[in-house]
């Protein structure tokens, strides 16, 4: 009976730390394709994503101008400080934190630096891999104090 409990106890561990270790990788991998995403390197961006977020990478690639290149100059920095689970163990929303990211302007306006913003992003396991799934361009969560 003892050694039985020991068993189910190390199996109940082991996938514990199966189970934070996918994590860790999904909130690695939202932080990484916000690095990229947010300093305007949309090609390194898709390797973070779903193969129909394409589409919106170039969408955001196609609106981004080289005065907007210049004003981000590779100065934003994202973090993860929070995720849930939905619906399965392959689905995680991640809470965002980023900051000096270009604030989207009315086309023809010039880019304007955004001092920190919210955002959450969906990530999914697509054959054994976590990668962001796009369903728009990002937009903060974090409501304006005005």
């Amino acid at each position: 009976m003892r050694q039985l409990f020991l068993l189910l106890s190390a199996a109940i561990m082991a996938s514990c730390n199966i189970g934070q270790e996918g994590d860790d990788v999904a909130l690695s991998v939202a932080t990484d394709w916000a690095d990229a995403y947010f300093n305007c390197d949309f090609h390194e961006a898709a390797s973070y994503a779903t193969a129909e977020s394409e589409q919106w990478l170039r969408f955001a690639a196609s609106n981004t101008t080289e005065q907007d290149l210049q004003t981000v100059k590779g100065g934003a920095t994202a973090t993860a400080d929070d995720y849930f689970t939905v619906a399965n163990d392959t689905l995680r929303v991640v809470t965002l934190h980023v900051r000096n990211f270009l604030k989207p302007v009315a086309v023809g306006e010039p880019a304007q630096l955004q001092e920190e913003g919210t955002f959450l992003v969906t990530v999914v396991k697509r054959d054994g891999k976590w990668k962001v799934r796009m369903e728009g361009l990002p937009r903060s969560e974090k409501q304006s104090r005005d």
